[in-house]
């Protein structure tokens, strides 16, 4: 089957749906199909080449004016998808979802990532209520005019779907997230790492540094964590528009002096960073975030997770078995597992050998790809009829 996968941002830029994106495309690839990703070329600076071959994908990045979260490319045309038998938009932001639809004769399948919304913060800016309430509703609104126009719908996880606004008014397929898990093997053994590489007082989060990841809330627990554990440690890292407000706000709480600072990754920096560290933090507040592939990453290399009881992310790991949930906007919630787990090393130990053998039973890609070909399949059978 020759594909399609239309997504606002790709790599260069990072995030979970760009990284989604590219492991499903590779799966489908290992199957023989061809597929090729179109997006758009932001943040330019970046300097990625406008058509690539990556992973045996093909890349094609189109000009583009990127506004706040919405890519606009003025290049894009219907034409580019002749000889295509189904294409696979993924939103937000809705602008190729909206340009196909309703206008393919081959199926158009949709993976709805997230609902749309702001943080209360952005760029350490508080954001008024009202402000965060009319984004919401009119993006809602938005995306309710224009998903009913696809042939099938794919959400994440169904806790995300069944609270969400705009999900719980359509049909969809509850498809998890997938994970390579042995490119994590390979560079483990690559590296040497080894059980005993683990720093059992290492605090690691990993991420983009945005207001929705809930940072702010892990730097206020660090105090709480220190007073208990006085030889934690905390690595951050990542990049992202809040950096230089997290930082500040570092200084200002007086922890600096317990927090490491490591910027974007590659694959073997990645892994060695979640196997070295006694668990992975994963703080986020909102419905930005809807899964987090990150949580995958980190049961991947036997550490557990300390993550927010929040739709979505709630749905990934097993709660007490390969790790610890805690409320939203909680400090002290926060700190109270995080010391938790630092102060039982035979619980970490256990909950990442449990969070390993549930990424190999229930998010290895191979058994993801069965499910999202099965739906390709049935919408190509009725698009036939």
């Amino acid at each position: 089957m020759k594909i399609a996968m239309l997504v606002p941002y790709f790599f260069p830029h990072f995030g979970g749906t760009e990284k989604y994106v590219k492991d499903l495309s590779m799966e489908l690839v290992s199957r023989g199909h061809d597929v090729t990703i179109i997006s758009n070329n932001v943040p330019k600076e970046a300097g990625a080449p406008s058509e690539e071959v990556m992973d045996g994908i093909k890349i094609k990045r189109l000009n583009a004016v990127n506004f706040v979260y919405l890519p606009v490319s003025f290049e894009f045309n219907l034409k580019m998808l002749d000889g295509f038998d189904l294409v696979h938009t993924h939103c937000p932001s809705f602008g190729f979802t909206r340009a196909v639809r309703n206008r393919l004769k081959v199926p158009h399948v949709v993976t709805y990532h997230c609902d749309t919304t702001m943080s209360e913060k952005f760029l350490g800016l508080k954001m008024p209520k009202f402000v965060i309430r009319s984004v919401e509703f009119l993006t809602n609104l938005y995306a309710k005019m224009i998903l009913p126009k696809v042939d099938a719908i794919i959400t994440t996880t169904e806790s995300y779907a069944s609270t969400s606004p705009v999900m719980k008014n359509f049909p969809h397929h509850a498809v998890p997230i997938g994970i390579h898990y042995e490119l994590f093997d390979e560079s483990r053994k690559k590296q040497g790492i080894t059980e005993n590489s683990r720093d059992k007082k290492k605090v690691l989060f990993l991420g983009r540094l945005a207001a929705n990841k809930g940072i702010d809330y892990l730097v206020h627990a660090i105090p709480l964590v220190i007073k208990e554990v006085p030889d934690a440690k905390f690595v951050i890292c990542g990049e992202g528009e809040e950096k230089p407000h997290v930082e500040a706000y570092i200084d200002q709480v007086g922890v600096r002096k317990h927090i490491e600072f490591r910027g974007k990754v590659n694959l073997d920096q990645m892994v060695e960073l979640y196997s070295t560290s006694a668990m992975f933090v994963f703080p986020s507040i909102n419905r930005l975030e809807a899964f987090g592939i990150v949580q995958l990453e980190s049961m991947a290399c036997f550490t557990p997770v300390v993550a927010s009881n929040i739709p979505g992310v709630n749905n990934v790991m097993e709660p007490g078995e390969s790790g610890l949930l805690v409320e939203p906007r909680d400090p002290e919630a926060l700190a109270q597992a995080i010391i938790k787990i630092l102060k039982d090393p035979s619980l970490a130990e256990r909950m990442g050998r449990r969070g390993r053998k549930l990424v190999e039973e229930k998010y290895n890609w191979n058994a993801i790809g069965d499910k999202i070909e099965a739906i390709y399949k049935a919408v190509k059978e009725r698009k036939s009829l």
